[in-house]
């Protein structure tokens, strides 16, 4: 290894100098191999900067038509993959700082007054600009996280910028153009007084019942189930419990179709049951209140096997000691369920019964083919009785193809859903009980 060259290098000057010039600090501190490479890549980010990637980040910022691009959505596409490859230098320009900053470190320290004979060359697994962690993860997991980069990032971060801009069926390419209006979709959204505000409120108020009611009797009813199949002296458990597992193993879809039929005003089997008995038929698809019950009820007959299920193995970690002692203390069956069997409970399953409120929030299926989120509702914008904000969200990029609208929706979607989760958490104790098992 080359000798800088002053005696002790300073590492905050190296890292003044790579923060400058990428690997200039390295090879003020002597590492000649990595300051070169440094100093290519940033040469070749400048050249590409000014070339390559000049369009492009113009064409983000004003999404005006550039080069052989004229289309506003490619246009911000490709906007997106340049923005990534400035962080991605931007990244690389810190790190290249801060191993300036421990390369000047580990010579000044190998120099230090008294020691004497060359500087021993480094380990291999300390090279690169990733603070001396190995290469080989990283190259085992390059396929993986550029797929996942393409798959899932990209267009998440291309469909949170279209919450951005004017981009509906009068601005859509390639006859038009859309442009960045900032905040507006969601002002509009959010407006108090507004036609959009009062159907944001009732959507929202209904997923969350939807979500919170239908989690609680779907867990409710798995619970009870699950402790009929644990009952002792109970014959044909296994047969039982096979039977009760059927409607998770029919696919959801298929299930949902046959609900649609048992729930058909004119011709269900329900309403023609109740016709014979001499009773009105159930409006189950035309009134709001009995579409929302057709829905719950298809959603806990679907959900209430897996429920059964973690509920039942959760169940049988308890220990029978735990039974015997409150028999010997004379408690009845519901003070051993109340005081010891449901807390019990809940502290394996809490974290899986936040999840599934959070999973039931975002349930697209059985909305959009069980009612398409009717009835409807008069001088709404789209939204139905039944309506949850992703099917809202469906309806309004696809049905009334107002993309910015529905692209802010979806990320007010995901702001709710994140603090909900959090909340929820914090309430079930899941975020505490996590710790006390790290």
């Amino acid at each position: 290894m080359a000798q800088p060259s002053s005696g002790h290098p300073i590492p905050a000057l190296a890292g003044v100098l790579s923060a400058l010039l990428a690997g200039m600090g390295q090879l003020y501190s002597g590492q000649r191999k990595r300051g070169v490479i440094n100093l290519l890549i940033e040469a070749v980010f400048i050249l590409a900067l000014f070339t390559v990637l000049r369009g492009p980040l113009r064409g983000l910022v004003t999404l005006m038509p550039t080069g052989r691009f004229v289309d506003s959505r490619h246009i911000l596409l490709v906007g997106i993959l340049a923005g990534f490859v400035v962080l991605a230098y931007a990244w690389f320009h810190v790190a290249n700082i801060a191993d300036a900053v421990r390369s000047a470190s580990r010579v000044r320290a190998a120099r230090r007054p008294g020691k004497t004979g060359p500087l021993l060359p480094m380990p291999r697994r300390h090279s690169g600009v990733l603070g001396g962690t190995p290469l080989t993860p990283y190259l085992y997991s390059a396929p993986a996280l550029i797929s996942a980069f393409f798959i899932i990032i990209v267009p998440l971060v291309f469909g949170v910028s279209l919450a951005f801009t004017n981009y509906n069926l009068y601005h859509c390419p390639p006859a038009g153009r859309f442009d960045w209006v900032g905040l507006t979709n969601f002002a509009k959204l959010l407006k108090p007084g507004s036609t959009w505000k009062s159907q944001l409120d009732m959507v929202l108020t209904w997923n969350v019942t939807y979500a919170v009611l239908g989690t609680v009797l779907a867990f409710s009813a798995g619970m009870g189930l699950a402790l009929a199949l644990q009952a002792r002296g109970l014959r044909f458990r296994s047969v039982f419990r096979m039977i009760l597992m059927l409607p998770w193993a029919v696919p959801a879809t298929v299930s949902i179709m046959v609900f649609f039929g048992l729930f058909n005003t004119t011709f269900g089997p329900i309403n023609m049951l109740l016709r014979s008995l001499g009773l009105s038929a159930v409006p189950w698809f035309q009134d709001r209140f009995w579409a929302r019950i057709s829905v719950l009820i298809a959603h806990v007959w679907i959900a209430t096997p897996f429920n059964m299920s973690i509920i039942s193995a959760a169940l049988q970690s308890i220990p029978d000691e735990v039974y015997e002692a409150a028999r010997v203390d004379g408690a009845s069956r519901w003070q051993t369920f109340s005081k010891m069997t449901f807390p019990l409970l809940m502290s394996v399953v809490a974290p899986i019964f936040v999840l599934m409120i959070a999973g039931n929030f975002n349930n697209f299926g059985i909305i959009y083919l069980l009612t398409s989120g009717g009835p409807a509702v008069a001088g709404s914008k789209g939204a139905g009785a039944t309506d949850i904000l992703m099917t809202w969200v469906y309806n309004l990029g696809f049905q009334q193809l107002q993309w910015s609208t529905a692209s802010a929706l979806a990320v007010l979607v995901f702001i709710f859903v994140v603090i909900f989760s959090m909340i929820n958490f914090r309430l079930s104790g899941v975020l505490s009980q996590l710790k006390q098992e790290e």
